[in-house]
């Protein structure tokens, strides 16, 4: 007769605990709880950069890529106690891998009241493009915007994203 995967555990457990004498017999009933964190994930190191420091990424298929942020300014936006961040960035595929797109959709301002807001583009020439990055040496550029309000840019960061996963900061 075999014990079912959480008996086996228990048995386990018991022995590593209670020294070499198992208090748990192999077909008693095991009551299961659900383990909860005594204290929060930790968290995972992200490269915290300034303006005009490079961010090298590893990408899928063994390919690599330097992102730039080259400069950062806020100027006046149209409605009142807000602005525009305005942001340009570089991006060179230094070794081509498996296809990947890259563009303002990887971008994100976390302010320092930390609201995250998303980047914006066409209002500024040139706009950051979202690109399809397939051959080493390819670069791309441009500015994109995040519009935010007034006074919350400083101590706030860039951040470079690939759908929830934060790669890269960029402190402001």
């Amino acid at each position: 007769m075999t014990a079912s995967p959480p008996r086996f555990a228990a048995v386990l457990i018991a022995l590593v605990l209670g020294g070499c004498t198992s208090t748990v017999q192999p077909d008693a009933p095991v009551a299961l709880s659900p383990v909860t964190r005594q204290s929060a994930d930790p968290e995972i190191p992200v490269s915290v950069l300034g303006v005009g420091d490079s961010f090298g990424a590893d990408l899928r298929g063994d390919g690599h890529a330097t992102i730039t942020v080259t400069e950062v300014s806020a100027v006046p936006a149209a409605a009142p106690g807000r602005v525009r961040l305005v942001v340009t960035v570089a991006i060179l595929l230094d070794k081509a891998g498996d296809p990947i797109t890259g563009g303002p959709e990887n971008f994100r301002f976390r302010d320092a009241p930390g609201t995250v807001h998303k980047a914006q583009t066409g209002a500024l020439r040139p706009a950051l493009p979202s690109v399809s990055l397939t051959t080493t040496g390819q670069r791309s550029g441009g500015k994109l915007f995040f519009d935010i309000p007034a006074g919350s840019a400083k101590g706030g960061y860039l951040q470079l994203m690939t759908g929830n996963l934060v790669h890269a900061l960029w402190k402001v």
